[in-house]
């Protein structure tokens, strides 16, 4: 059976609740200048997913629906994820 410790005289929250991550945090990470060209390769991505759709259905019937459909559903859920960062990181930088 294992237990929780936890010190009676800490100041130290028990859940980190109260740290925010910040827009500026993508100001000034060393990443910021791929914002604008990883928000492009996200658009494209996400037109090529779009496109792909007219060949999905041959593609189930090749190789499977499960398959198909989870590869596609990870591919697109990382352009969306490529274009969301771009465009957040493109908006904060421009605010300043």
């Amino acid at each position: 059976m294992s237990s929780i410790y936890f010190e009676s005289n800490s100041n130290r929250p028990v859940t980190d609740r109260g740290r925010r991550v910040d827009a500026t945090s993508a100001i000034e990470s060393t990443i910021a200048p791929l914002a604008m060209p990883g928000l492009i390769l996200g658009l494209i991505l996400l037109g090529l997913g779009v496109t792909a759709l007219v060949r999905l259905g041959d593609w189930v019937g090749n190789y499977g629906s499960v398959l198909v459909v989870l590869a596609y559903v990870l591919y697109m859920a990382a352009a969306v994820r490529l274009v969301l960062w771009g465009a957040i990181s493109v908006r904060s930088l421009h605010r300043r």
